[in-house]
């Protein structure tokens, strides 16, 4: 199966990443760049009880939550990069910096 930029994986693409697609794997890994999209891969790796590897970045730092079907935690129930936020007091992502 071949994936084109604008095949983003979201609520709108379900008939691309349908049940079929979710079902056949056996991880899922992320790298994405906002909440909303993580929430919502979490959300369907929930659901088809996909294992998750969910990683990020919060400032200078990186951070990496596995998620397991069947565990007491998903992603959204909070994770390594909310302890980050928490213990920095700042939760401004480098990448969204404005340097003047």
């Amino acid at each position: 199966m071949c994936f084109l930029p604008q095949d983003l994986v979201a609520p709108h693409t379900e008939h691309v990443f349908n049940d079929d697609f979710w079902s056949g794997q056996d991880l899922v890994c992320n790298a994405l760049d906002n909440m909303q999209a993580r929430f919502y891969v979490d959300e369907r790796c929930v659901f088809f009880e996909k294992p998750l590897l969910e990683s990020g970045t919060m400032g200078t730092g990186a951070n990496v939550d596995v998620c397991i079907p069947h565990k007491p935690q998903s992603y959204a129930d909070g994770g390594k990069a909310d302890e980050v936020r928490t213990d920095a007091a700042q939760g401004y992502a480098a990448c969204a910096a404005v340097l003047r």
